[in-house]
């Protein structure tokens, strides 16, 4: 078995409010920092975009002096990316350390706006919208989205928001979500590599304490679907393709527990994933050509699973995912590669436990959505048959099954 699941992080919440885990690993060479806040787009739904508005703009600094080059002289590199439901700030480094951290620290604490620095990262945004415009890919997700959430559900949003919400984002609006948005007990930091956990949290805990401004954090979020099109399960939209690109998927029940969550991501592996009877017929036949791994989303306030491929027959590939979960609620479809399904799960699952980045990021989100990553391989392997049975059969029915075609 792998050597890294045995190792347990060290864990504090320090004075200044941050959920902590650090992964001392003397005998890797390079050190990676994850950095989440509680912060995405799902949040913004009277003006999508600012949270990953706010992402880009949080580079710059009151010296004027570019930060990555900055980084980049200490031997260290940073990057970001906004979710649905969290913002992640990401550095690594083979150098200076200490420097590294207090530059990203700081950066993280001091945001600067001015409108020619918000000018020139409006135009690298629109530039990004319009790059995922021209992806199919793309297209399917936010279609299959508004299918099963409504179209005016935030998550059916682009996470950049849209050409005029864009415009709208001004630096009071920036402001504003940087002082109630991040704070610090919402946020939560991971470290890994060849460090010593007393010195990273020193470091840690000299940032400042960050509260909204009223002393108390904004309510929790409630989302309400619109059911316009959350009834409209086959979709298809011409694009021009020359093999119709299909992407399809189920919406799961919010609120579930962690291992109720894993049994149903195994349960639809088993089902139609990579080591399904399912999918090997669908190749064999030419339903189903490059691509259709599955992705999987869990929150509290949505949960999704869903995959995207090419098809030279979408309706027919339709019919048979639809018959296959409704030979699941009956009962006559019978699944003799469960713990296949489960070591396949639990191989990739160890597999990005062992990439400092993946680790990193995947506990630090985690922790800011209020889970706790580390116990995923363990609840996999505490799941019984009729457990991961019950996952599938609550996920896999034909009326929670959503299919977008981009032909």
């Amino acid at each position: 078995m792998n050597r890294i699941v045995n190792i347990a992080p060290v864990r504090r919440r320090l004075s200044n409010g941050l959920s902590v885990h650090i992964f001392p690993e003397p005998h890797f060479h390079h050190t990676f920092v994850s950095w989440s806040v509680s912060y995405g787009s799902i949040h913004d739904a009277a003006l999508p975009g600012r949270a990953h508005f706010l992402e880009h703009m949080m580079f710059y600094n009151p010296d004027r002096q570019p930060l990555k080059p900055l980084f980049h002289t200490l031997g260290a590199s940073t990057s970001a990316l906004t979710r649905y439901d969290v913002t992640t700030y990401q550095l690594a480094c083979t150098g200076e350390l200490k420097r590294s951290l207090e530059l990203f620290t700081g950066m993280l604490a001091a945001p600067y706006f001015t409108p020619t620095h918000m000018e020139q990262e409006r135009a690298a945004i629109h530039q990004e919208l319009s790059m995922y415009a021209d992806q199919p890919s793309w297209l399917a997700l936010q279609q299959l989205t508004q299918m099963m959430y409504g179209n005016n559900h935030p998550i059916a949003m682009d996470v950049a928001g849209t050409p005029d919400s864009l415009y709208r984002i001004t630096p009071d609006e920036l402001s504003d979500a940087y002082n109630t948005r991040y704070v610090t007990g919402r946020m939560a930091v991971a470290v890994a590599g060849p460090v010593e956990a007393e010195d990273i949290a020193n470091i840690l805990g000299q940032f400042p304490a960050m509260e909204p401004p009223d002393a108390s954090y904004l309510p929790e979020l409630t989302l309400h679907d619109v059911s316009e099109d959350t009834d409209k399960q086959y979709r298809e939209i011409e694009a021009g393709m020359p093999l119709p690109l299909v992407r399809y998927g189920f919406r799961a029940d919010n609120g579930m527990q962690l291992k109720e969550q894993i049994a149903c991501m195994i349960a639809i592996e088993a089902l139609l994933g990579a080591t399904s009877d399912f999918l090997f017929g669908c190749r064999e036949s030419g339903l189903l050509h490059k691509g259709a791994e599955w992705d999987h989303y869990y929150r509290k306030e949505f949960s999704f699973s869903n995959t995207c491929a090419y098809s030279a027959d979408p309706v027919s590939l339709y019919a048979r995912v639809e018959e296959a979960c409704d030979r699941i609620q009956e009962g006559t479809l019978p699944l003799f590669n469960l713990n296949d399904a489960r070591m396949k799960w639990l191989s990739k699952y160890y597999a990005d436990m062992d990439v400092l980045k993946q680790r990193c990021m995947n506990v630090s989100e985690y922790d800011v959505i209020g889970l706790d990553y580390i116990q995923l391989g363990a609840y996999a392997l505490e799941l019984t048959e009729e457990e991961i049975w019950s996952g599938l059969r609550n996920i896999a029915t034909s009326a929670r099954l959503r299919m977008v075609v981009i032909r």
